[in-house]
């Protein structure tokens, strides 16, 4: 688990939704075999064993009083208390046939964030459900025959090859709530896709489409990294109805795997701009964009190479605008980027994996106003470092997760240790370190230490 920090500085009113949010920690992946498992047969217990539970009380506490660069005083003070159930589900129950799907809750102790949050948003639940939290993960239906995979559902799509750090990783939407959740593997949010895949001999095709894309959520008000709008935010444009369809195409050779990708999308970040009067509103603005990308990995030994590449067409730029009321505007451009990483098995136990990502807008000031700049400088991205190694007999796990944008204006740290009781208990701490600059998108993080703990039980 752990916070992607944003690969790039906003202006104050478009980091409103590059803030952190929460998912069930330390849930792995929700991925599950595919349809090619066999259908139950008679020697099955019974309809429960197509679930697996898993129960997760987490606690996080802020420990540093301090002042922030941006000169905001923070005090230690508890920030998540809660109870998490994890739900997976998955039945092949006929030949070629898949059912799947996983789901979580949370109820939210008195000390934590979301506690009175919940309550005040909860006016559409029944009293019953106030400061508990459900969200459906994933639901989907897959049909396997010959060589041909259909799935209809909420899923999720991956593309890219550097895991969380990709430019090519962008067709789910992510909530970062608080620092709770780091890694981008447990931030996406699945969205309902219709899938096709082809398999032949070494190539593989896949096409997608979404009739309803969603973009990453606002934060939600409490959490850590949460600022007060100084405007009134209006929805996008409700009349537009979006759509994203792609195509991906894969072969492999001795020891690589090459890709070649095109897409129509939307942009999973809403641009928020600041209004030009005193009594205005901020204007939620969507954007559909074109991505043609390119992928590659080469195994040599026990180093994994790997490189993803992307070229997008229309793009929306931010820029600040100075006026007698400074405000903000985009300007639609071109954009290339690439991702190199490597992973590097130390032993069987030890493993180290890191990435840099890079983009930038192709020809930045042509078309602007003299009074108006961009907000990215001419070279912009993050940089990702992960560690994981474990010990006796893998009852102890621990990972060290480090991410930072390239400009250095944000960076975040952290280690985690679990140990694993038995088959159905462990227990898990956690220490975070954030940095980040006033002119950097989350200034309200700077110098913040969390400590955390959770204890799981899973069936």
């Amino acid at each position: 688990m752990s916070l992607a920090l944003p690969a790039r500085a906003e202006p104050s009113a478009a980091a409103l939704a590059s803030e952190p949010v929460l998912d069930l920690p330390d849930t792995g992946s929700l991925a599950f075999d595919d349809a090619s498992a066999s259908p139950p047969t008679d020697t099955d217990s019974g309809w429960l064993d197509r679930f697996t539970f898993k129960f997760t009380q987490l606690l996080y506490a802020q420990v540093h009083d301090h002042k922030t660069d941006s000169g905001r005083h923070k005090q230690a003070t508890v920030e998540d208390n809660r109870l998490g159930l994890l739900v997976k589900y998955q039945n092949p129950f006929a030949p070629g046939w898949n059912l799947q799907g996983s789901g979580q809750a949370k109820l939210y102790w008195p000390s934590d964030y979301d506690f009175e949050g919940l309550s005040s948003q909860s006016i559409e639940m029944e009293q019953r459900l106030d400061n508990v939290e459900m969200r459906l993960n994933e639901l989907y239906l897959s049909k396997t025959f010959g060589s041909h995979t259909f799935k209809l559902g909420r899923q999720t799509l991956v593309w890219g090859e550097a895991e969380g750090n990709s430019v090519l990783d962008t067709l789910n939407v992510l909530e970062y709530r608080d620092l709770s959740t780091i890694e981008v593997e447990d931030a996406r949010i699945n969205q309902w896709f219709a899938v096709w895949e082809h398999f032949a001999a070494n190539r593989r095709w896949a096409m997608f489409v979404n009739l309803n894309p969603q973009f990453n959520p606002l934060p939600r008000q409490g959490s850590p990294a949460y600022s007060a709008p100084l405007f009134p935010i209006d929805d996008p444009n409700p009349d537009r109805h979006p759509i994203e369809v792609g195509a991906r195409m894969q072969w492999s050779v001795e020891h690589s795997d090459l890709s070649l990708m095109a897409a129509y999308l939307q942009e999973n970040q809403l641009h928020y701009l600041t209004p030009t009067t005193l009594n205005g509103h901020i204007q939620s603005k969507d954007n559909g964009y074109w991505l043609l990308g390119a992928s590659a990995n080469r195994a040599i030994g026990k180093l994994l190479l790997k490189l993803d590449l992307a070229y997008s067409v229309g793009l929306l730029e931010d820029t600040n605008i100075l006026a007698p009321i400074p405000h903000t505007s985009t300007a639609r451009k071109d954009q290339i980027g690439a991702s190199f990483g490597f992973d590097y098995a130390l032993t069987n136990d030890q493993n180290i994996n890191a990435s840099v990502q890079a983009r930038s807008f192709l020809d930045q000031d042509s078309g602007l106003a003299v009074s108006e700049r961009t907000s990215n400088g001419d070279i912009f991205g993050t940089w990702l470092i992960r560690y994981n190694c474990r010990f006796w007999n893998d009852t102890l796990t621990f990972i060290s997760y480090n991410q930072g944008t390239l400009n250095a204006g944000q960076a975040l740290t952290s280690a985690m240790l679990t140990y694993s009781i038995d088959d159905h208990w462990s227990v898990m701490g956690t220490v975070v370190g954030t940095f980040a600059n006033k002119q950097s998108a989350l200034p309200v993080l700077d110098q913040d230490v969390r400590l955390g703990f959770s204890i799981s039980y899973s069936l």
